[in-house]
């Protein structure tokens, strides 16, 4: 088979031969005289020119037998395609949609918690207070004291003076 990556040197007959084959519409090994005279005998000489050649016409053969693209048609390839991407679609929009809902619940959570928050500070500020504990202690009685409540002193007025030394 003709290989275009060849390092070898060739000569310049050899380029400019395959490069009309490659280019000319050449049907069969018929139409090869519609070559030059040159051209003929260059190809009937070089064993690598007719390898190219009979290369070329079998390529151009095998790709005339394939059919077209318009006349092939496979009627289950679009539909199904289309119904991969729409399920994927559908797939990705649900995730969306499933996020989009967590700012709405995050934001009304944020304001049921505020307002339990002053329902429950509201309803400890206002609660009454309890009694103080009274505890029997070797038959006297003694009260705890409420480190809020301070027992109210009956002299609060009085006020002693200090003394001076002299």
């Amino acid at each position: 088979m003709w290989n275009p990556l060849n390092t070898r040197k060739k000569s310049k007959d050899c380029t400019s031969l395959r490069d009309i084959l490659e280019n000319a519409q050449i049907e069969g090994a018929s139409e090869v005289s519609s070559l030059s005279g040159a051209q003929q005998k260059h190809l009937a000489a070089c064993s690598e020119c007719q390898q190219a050649a009979d290369d070329i016409l079998m390529a151009r053969t095998v790709l005339r037998a394939m059919p077209r693209h318009s006349e092939v048609s496979v009627p289950w390839f679009a539909p199904r395609v289309m119904a991969a991407i729409a399920a994927k679609e559908s797939e990705l929009r649900q995730s969306l949609e499933a996020w989009a809902a967590v700012p709405r619940f995050a934001a009304r959570l944020t304001w049921v918690s505020a307002l339990a928050l002053l329902l429950a500070s509201t309803w400890l500020y206002k609660s009454p207070q309890a009694a103080p504990n009274v505890a029997q202690n070797s038959g006297s009685q003694s009260t705890v004291e409420s480190l809020f409540d301070s027992p109210q002193s009956s002299a609060t007025d009085d006020v002693l003076p200090a003394e001076k030394a002299q």
